[in-house]
């Protein structure tokens, strides 16, 4: 009980996040919002290495190797996701940005046709009524798209692909300092583009202070902190399915902070996509090594 109120809370942690995202979006660039964002949280994130200790499973040196090579490549398909996210919200809703960022989840088992995974008929279904979903959530009555909406299904294409490196080191990797690495990674390497794209202006860093600060200390260290720290006695159904209302509540952050109204026909989309999400993960249940690391974000 104590891990799903942790992990609800994540839920609403990340799911609230989107509106400071949005709200970020309309003083600073991308690469500026990303890079001041991801840097703060990995400062924040340091005092968490005194709770990682290196595992003993196997000697120190694969277990280095592991955690260094799953710092560097997740941390360059983090920057890559991260980025795609911010530049999509700058053109479309908060509610829009998180239901199409939870489809990660149903493009995870997809990814395994690429190495010739078994794909169940939930996961089937979950892709149907997630793709549904989707096109009543994105496509108006003129048949129009929001500019951003495709860079948010980029993103979770791009958060589905972290998930299966992160699961590739998994079982060696340190996990608290390679998500620290990748944090890291995002925050100077962005911050560094914004810098030499004269992106930093100390005018538009005061104006989306607030949304810099919430983003990086809730979803980046809190949040992650509460997920690492409740996944640890949580039943892999539950991280699913809890973590899976992240973009329930990223709706409703919309609706009562930045006024956003959904249409029903888009309440009926994102009821859809989430039901898709929800199937794909939860129905058949084989529990398998990544089944822990599936909702990372």
């Amino acid at each position: 009980m104590r891990a799903d109120v942790m992990l609800l809370g994540v839920a609403i942690i990340f799911g609230t996040g989107f509106v400071a995202q949005r709200l970020g979006s309309d003083a600073l660039s991308a690469f500026a919002f990303t890079g001041l964002r991801f840097t703060i949280g990995a400062l924040l994130l340091l005092p968490m290495l005194r709770f990682a200790p290196w595992p003993t499973h196997t000697d120190r040196a694969t277990v280095r190797r592991a955690t260094l090579r799953s710092g560097l490549f997740a941390g360059v398909v983090m920057l890559l996701a991260s980025l795609a996210q911010q530049y999509g919200l700058a053109s479309t809703s908060a509610s829009n940005g998180a239901f199409i960022t939870s489809l990660y989840v149903v493009f995870v088992p997809l990814l395994g046709l690429l190495t010739r995974q078994r794909i169940g008929w939930p996961v089937w279904l979950g892709v149907a009524l997630a793709g549904i979903g989707l096109a009543l959530l994105g496509v108006t009555a003129e048949f129009t798209v929001n500019a951003g909406d495709p860079w948010i299904l980029l993103c979770a294409l791009l958060w589905a692909v972290h998930v299966v490196v992160v699961g590739r080191y998994a079982r060696d990797a340190e996990p608290i300092r390679s998500a620290l690495m990748q944090v890291g990674i995002t925050g100077v390497v962005a911050l560094c583009i914004a810098s030499t794209r004269g992106e930093l202006q100390w005018a538009a860093i005061e104006s989306g202070k607030w949304a810099v600060l919430y983003g990086a200390a809730l979803p980046v260290a809190i949040g992650f902190t509460l997920q690492v720290v409740a996944q640890k006695n949580a039943l892999p159904t539950h991280t699913a399915l809890i973590l899976s209302l992240e973009s329930v509540f990223g709706m409703l952050s919309g609706i009562v902070f930045l006024s956003e109204r959904p249409t029903l026909q888009q309440y009926t989309g994102a009821a859809l996509m989430l039901a898709g999400v929800v199937v794909s993960q939860i129905i058949t249940r084989k529990p398998t090594d990544n089944d822990s690391r599936a909702t990372d974000r």
